[in-house]
């Protein structure tokens, strides 16, 4: 499945040089209906969104919508309690893998590539497929799916690949 206007006009920005693939990402989220109200999805933020900014998106997601609801434990709430690599990589892959198996679909976003600030428009294309997982995916099924360790092939979603990354 295509993200609600995001796979084709993010493919399309980045197509031409980069252009504005965080504009799909803002109307999604913070549109006419905003499933994320703070922290303001800035332009440059999104450019090279850095991990607090992301981990408060998904906490203001789950707190609005409930998607995700059960996916973390109550230290990785907090983000002060997740400053190192490897927990920020722990993080960022659950929340991607329960994007994908409640979209059905892998996520192309790489926890690690994420973490580094690289890759912006791939971090970008996965805020977008979380919103359309928001209203789309079965959110309480991924939750349990992930936490059982069940992962999307083909996609930086898959735990294997994100361990496979880290030892290049």
């Amino acid at each position: 499945r295509a993200s609600l206007c995001g796979r084709r006009r993010c493919a399309a920005a980045m197509a031409d040089g980069g252009g504005d693939f965080w504009a799909p990402t803002q109307e999604l989220l913070q549109g006419a209906e905003p499933i994320v109200r703070k922290p303001k999805l800035t332009e440059n933020l999104l450019k090279k969104p850095p991990f607090r900014f992301l981990h408060d998106i998904v906490t203001e997601v789950t707190r609005n919508t409930g998607f995700g609801e059960g996916l973390y434990a109550d230290e990785e709430l907090d983000s002060a309690n997740i400053k190192d690599k490897d927990s920020k990589v722990a993080y960022l892959t659950k929340i991607i893998t329960c994007v994908g198996l409640a979209l059905g679909t892998a996520v192309n976003a790489r926890p690690l590539k994420v973490v580094a600030g690289l890759e912006p428009e791939l971090t970008n294309e996965f805020l977008q497929l979380l919103a359309q997982a928001v209203t789309g995916g079965n959110g309480e099924e991924a939750v349990r799916r992930t936490l059982a360790g069940e992962t999307m092939e083909g996609g930086g979603a898959a735990a294997p690949a994100a361990a496979q990354e880290k030892k290049r």
